[in-house]
C-alpha cells in the first residue's frame, strides 16, 4: 500500500529532471527577455514610462511575494499539482503577453506569468528533492542549478535572437509554447506531498504580497505623480500599515511564513544584506543596459544581449571554481572578496558613455560578473549554515524570499532613478523634457547629444548606487562572518565554511 506521500504516477526520474530543468530555465529567461524587448514594446504600444516598467515589476512582484506560500501549498496539496499549476499559469501568461494589444493587457499577463514562475520554481525544486536520493540528488540539483544559471546567463542573448527573428512578441511566444509543453507532460511526474506539512499562512501571505505591491507601486509611479502626491504617500502609508500587519501576523502564527526570530542572527542578516545589495547590481544591469544601448547607441536587442553575456557568462563557470576554493579559503574571505570585485566592477563600469566600445566595457562587466558568480557558489550555503540545523529550512526559504523581494525593489528603484535623474538633467535644456525622458526610458534611439548625456548621467547614478551598496557589505561580512562567532542569543552556529553546510538535512518541505 502506498503512503500518503506518493501516488500511482510512476514517470522515470530523468523525466522529472528534464521537465523541471526546462521549466526553471524559462523563469529567468522570462525576466531578462522582457528587459531586452522593452524598446520594441515601447515603439509598438507607445506606453508611458511607468506602464512600461510594470512589464518587469509586475512579473517580479508576484514571483517574489508568493514563493513561500506556494512552497507550503505544494507540501499540502501535492508538489506535482502545484508545479503543473505553475507552468500552466506561466505559459498562459506568456501566451496572452504574445497577443497583447495594449500595455495594460501585457502588464496583467506578465503578473500572471510571475505567479506561475513562483509556483514553478518552488515546487520544481521540491519535486527533485522528493524524486532523488543520495548522490543522485546532488547531481540532480547540480543540473537544476545549471539550468537556472544558464537561463540567467544566456537569457539576454537568447531573447535577442528571438526578438530579431520574431519581433518582441516572439520573446514571449517561445516561453509560452515551451511552458505549455511542459504542462502537457507534467501528469507523468510522480506526485509527492508532506503529510506533516504546515498550514498555509494566509494572513502572512496577504499582508506580505500587499505590502510589496504598494512599495513597488510607489517607487514606479513616483516620477510621474511626484513623491508628495496623495497617491504615492497613500501607497507608502499602506505599505507601512501592511508591513506592520505582517509582523503582527507572523508573531501570532503557530506556523509562520517568516520566522522573525531569525532576524536576531547577525550572520544570517549579513548574508541577506549581501544578497539584497547584489540585487541592486544585477537587476539594473540586466534590465537597464539593453534600454541604454538601444536609446543611446541604437544597438539591436541581439547586439545588447551579446554584450551582456560578458557579465552573465561567468556565472556558469565561476561558481564551480569558487566552490573548490572553499577548501583553502573561508566563507568570510570568499564572500568579502566577491563583493569587493562586484563593487570594483560597478565603479569601473562608470566609464560607459555615448560611443563607448565593447572592449572598454569588457573589463568591468567581466569583473562584476566574476564577483557575482563567486557569490552564487557560497551565498545560499552561508544563509543556511548561519543558523542552527532545526531552522535551516526556514532560513533557506526566508533568504530566497528576501532576495527576490530585493530584486523586485532594485528593478523598480533603478527604473525610477533613470526617469527622475534624466528628467532633472533635461529640465530647461529641451522643449519637452518629459517626452524626451519617456522616449529614452522606452529605449527609443536619440540623436540628441544632450539627451544621451542626461541618460548616461542617470545610468551612472544607478551604477554608483549598486557599487556603493556592494562595497558597504565588505566590512559587514568581515565583521559578522568571523569563525565560531556566537549569534548573541545563546545558539552556536555552524562553522565558517561552505563544506559544512553541505551536510545539512533537507528542509522538511522537501523531504
Amino acid at each position: 500500500m502506498k503512503g500518503p506521500s506518493s501516488s500511482s504516477s510512476q514517470g522515470p526520474a530523468w523525466v522529472t529532471l528534464l521537465l523541471v530543468s526546462l521549466a526553471v530555465f524559462l523563469v529567468p529567461v522570462a525576466l531578462t527577455g522582457a528587459g531586452v524587448a522593452l524598446p520594441d514594446i515601447a515603439s509598438d504600444l507607445r506606453p508611458s514610462a511607468q506602464s512600461l516598467q510594470w512589464v518587469i515589476s509586475g512579473y517580479n512582484v508576484m514571483f517574489a511575494s508568493l514563493m513561500l506560500a506556494f512552497g507550503a501549498l505544494a507540501d499540502r496539496v501535492g508538489r506535482r499539482r502545484v508545479f503543473q499549476l505553475g507552468v500552466v499559469l506561466f505559459g498562459l501568461g506568456a501566451l496572452v503577453a504574445t497577443l497583447a494589444g495594449s500595455i495594460v493587457v501585457l502588464d496583467i499577463a506578465r503578473a500572471v506569468a510571475g505567479i506561475g514562475a513562483g509556483a514553478t520554481l518552488t515546487s520544481g525544486s521540491t519535486l527533485i528533492a522528493a524524486r532523488f536520493e543520495g548522490t543522485q540528488r546532488i547531481r540532480a540539483f547540480g543540473i537544476f542549478g545549471t539550468a537556472l544559471g544558464a537561463g540567467l546567463a544566456f537569457g539576454p542573448l537568447v531573447s535577442g535572437l528571438m526578438l530579431s527573428a520574431l519581433g518582441w512578441r516572439g520573446v514571449f511566444a517561445i516561453p509560452a509554447v515551451l511552458g505549455l509543453l511542459v504542462a502537457a507532460f507534467s501528469p507523468v511526474l510522480k506526485e509527492s506531498r508532506n503529510p506533516h506539512a504546515r498550514p498555509l499562512d494566509w494572513p502572512g501571505t496577504i499582508t506580505f504580497t500587499g505590502a510589496l505591491f504598494l512599495l513597488i507601486f510607489a517607487l514606479v509611479e513616483a516620477p510621474a505623480y511626484g513623491w508628495g502626491s496623495g497617491l504615492v504617500i497613500g501607497s507608502l502609508a499602506g505599505f507601512a500599515l501592511l508591513l506592520t500587519g505582517f509582523v503582527v501576523a507572523e508573531h501570532r502564527q503557530k506556523a509562520p511564513m517568516f520566522d522573525l526570530a531569525l532576524l536576531r542572527y547577525p550572520r544570517f542578516m549579513a548574508v541577506n544584506a549581501t544578497a539584497m545589495a547584489l540585487a541592486f547590481t544585477l537587476l539594473p544591469l540586466l534590465v537597464l543596459l539593453p534600454t541604454y544601448f538601444s536609446a543611446v547607441e541604437g544597438f539591436s536587442a541581439l547586439h545588447a544581449g551579446a554584450i551582456l553575456v560578458l557579465f552573465t557568462a561567468p556565472t556558469l563557470v565561476i561558481p564551480l571554481l569558487a566552490s573548490r576554493m572553499t577548501r583553502w579559503f573561508s566563507l568570510r574571505t570568499l564572500l568579502a572578496s566577491a563583493m569587493a570585485l562586484v563593487a570594483a566592477g560597478m565603479a569601473w563600469l562608470t566609464v560607459i558613455e555615448p560611443g563607448v566600445g565593447v572592449g572598454t566595457l569588457a573589463g568591468p562587466l567581466l569583473i562584476a560578473g566574476t564577483g557575482y558568480g563567486m557569490t552564487l557558489a557560497v551565498l545560499d550555503g552561508a544563509a543556511v549554515s548561519s543558523v542552527e540545523l532545526a531552522r535551516a529550512g526556514m532560513a533557506s526559504g526566508m533568504f530566497n524570499a528576501l532576495r527576490l523581494t530585493a530584486d523586485t525593489a532594485a528593478a523598480a528603484v533603478g527604473g525610477s532613478l533613470m526617469i527622475s535623474v534624466t528628467a532633472a538633467r533635461l529640465a530647461g535644456r529641451v522643449t519637452d523634457s518629459g517626452a524626451v525622458t519617456d522616449a529614452l526610458n522606452a529605449g527609443l534611439h536619440t540623436t540628441s547629444a544632450e539627451a544621451a548625456a542626461a541618460f548616461t548621467g542617470a545610468l551612472h547614478v544607478v551604477i554608483w548606487v549598486g557599487g556603493a551598496l556592494a562595497l558597504v557589505t565588505v566590512p559587514v561580512l568581515l565583521r559578522t562572518l568571523r569563525p565560531r562567532q556566537d549569534e548573541g542569543i545563546g545558539v552556536p552556529v555552524a562553522r565558517n565554511t561552505l563544506r559544512e553546510s553541505e551536510s545539512l538535512p533537507q528542509p522538511e518541505s522537501v523531504r
